[in-house]
């Protein structure tokens, strides 16, 4: 299974946060941990309608669809090969 990495840009620099995979395949949700949430977080996808266009789907608190002590809970409005993975 590959690795769908969410993204965040602060100051010119990206920084990558790993999906919890197992969780996303079973329930088709992302999984984020509390202290990994921050503004602009977002995942890039391949565009359905252009396929060679990348776009962005930013995760905020009002996407997310339940909340527990630990974690956010985002549905997964793609289908996985969508979703760009390469690690750059």
């Amino acid at each position: 299974m590959r690795t769908i990495y969410l993204r965040v840009e602060k100051n010119g620099i990206i920084r990558k946060i790993s999906v919890d995979m197992a969780f996303l395949a079973k329930h088709n949700i992302i999984r984020l941990p509390k202290y990994y949430y921050e503004d602009g977080l977002y995942l890039p996808y391949k565009s359905i309608k252009n396929n060679s266009s990348i776009e962005n789907y930013y995760l905020t608190k009002d996407k997310s669809f339940k909340e527990d002590k630990d974690f956010y809970y985002f549905k997964f409005p793609f289908k996985m090969e969508q979703a760009f993975d390469i690690a750059s």
